[in-house]
């Protein structure tokens, strides 16, 4: 072999070697075949963070953390500071002293680990300021009334809490969850009360619009039994007794009916105006049979749904699936909601 053939073999050589560590070359023992896999990430600690639930000792302290690529089998290891552990995921711990604690978190699978510090120096003072705090949340990222919230408690220095709601509702839960039933300015305060009844109070301002009248249908996926796989449908909408409109004619050949805004609604959208989300109000969808010109369309189904379940269910922003009643097999609508 010439020296240049060499020299293409060792580079060809350094090049498979260097490939082969970073994606950690494997042969399988049944078949002997070489192949090469991507090695999972590491666990990655995000963040640590404690919250302190008294102003004076004992200190009940709640741990957290959070962490990327959770693999596997994974292990939490807390070393308190004091001589004693835990492993829990989020812990609690109760320190009866004051002192200079620190705490070391450990996070391990079975490719590896990875680890945090906690400096606690609050822990050495003999009290610590009340400082009451609250986040939220609005579930389905809905504004309307009924209006439901998600509170999230991030005070420190209390073990103890009342909440005002600003509607006449109050509660002591440490993170409730409430409906606003009607539209408003809401001030909701939360006050943090420590053992020795010390106390702190905050107020924020949530407002609930009024609900809405319009609903808007941004799709639907309609599904019926294989017998009409091929046949050419389409769905026409009403509100109560009011004819709001259809969908063009469309015969797939697969499942489900798929129409979409703008193109498959006759008039580029639709929508249900002046919605009272009363009990007795009715979307209704009519699914019929195209027969052609010359001959009427079949009636295959009609499927309801009462705009006080899409209220009740806080303004779904995305699907409701609509069933018959009584339920049919393979016949529903998975229906795409907007306001």
């Amino acid at each position: 072999m010439s020296k240049k053939n060499t020299h293409i073999v060792l580079v060809f050589f350094a090049i498979t070697t260097f490939i082969g560590i970073l994606t950690q070359c494997k042969k399988d023992p049944v078949k002997g075949w070489d192949f090469y896999y991507e090695a999972p990430p590491m666990l990655k600690i995000k963040t640590t963070y404690s919250v302190i639930k008294n102003c004076v000792p004992p200190y009940p302290v709640s741990f957290y953390q959070q962490t990327d690529n959770k693999l596997g089998t994974v292990k939490y290891f807390w070393n308190f500071g004091d001589g004693t552990t835990s492993t829990d995921q989020n812990p609690t711990h109760i320190y009866s002293t004051p002192g200079n604690y620190t705490v070391k978190f450990v996070i391990s699978n079975e490719l590896g680990s990875d680890s945090a510090i906690l400096a606690m120096p609050e822990l050495s003072q003999t009290s610590i300021p009340i400082i009451s705090g609250f986040s939220y949340t609005r579930f389905n990222n809905n504004t309307f009334a009924p209006n439901k919230i998600i509170f999230k408690n991030t005070s420190s220095g209390a073990n103890q809490f009342y909440w005002y709601f600003g509607d006449g509702s109050e509660g002591n839960n440490e993170e409730p969850i409430h409906v606003f039933s009607s539209p408003g300015t809401y001030t909701v305060k939360l006050r943090g009360t420590c053992t020795n009844g010390s106390n702190h109070e905050v107020t924020q301002q949530i407002f609930v619009s009024p609900a809405p009248t319009r609903v808007f249908i941004d799709s639907l996926n309609l599904m019926l039994p294989s017998a009409y796989k091929n046949s050419s449908i389409f769905v026409e909408l009403w509100h109560n007794a009011n004819f709001v409109g259809r969908t063009r004619t469309i015969s797939p050949g697969s499942y489900p009916f798929k129409f979409r805004k703008p193109n498959d609604f006759l008039n580029g959208w639709y929508f249900f105006e002046n919605v009272q989300f009363a009990s007795n109000e009715i979307f209704k969808f009519v699914i019929l049979k195209d027969n052609g010109s010359e001959v009427p369309a079949t009636f295959l189904y009609e499927l309801v749904v009462a705009p006080v379940d899409i209220k009740m269910n806080f303004y779904p922003r995305k699907y409701l699936q609509v069933e018959n009643v009584p339920p049919v097999q393979d016949v529903f609508i998975d229906l795409y909601l907007n306001y």
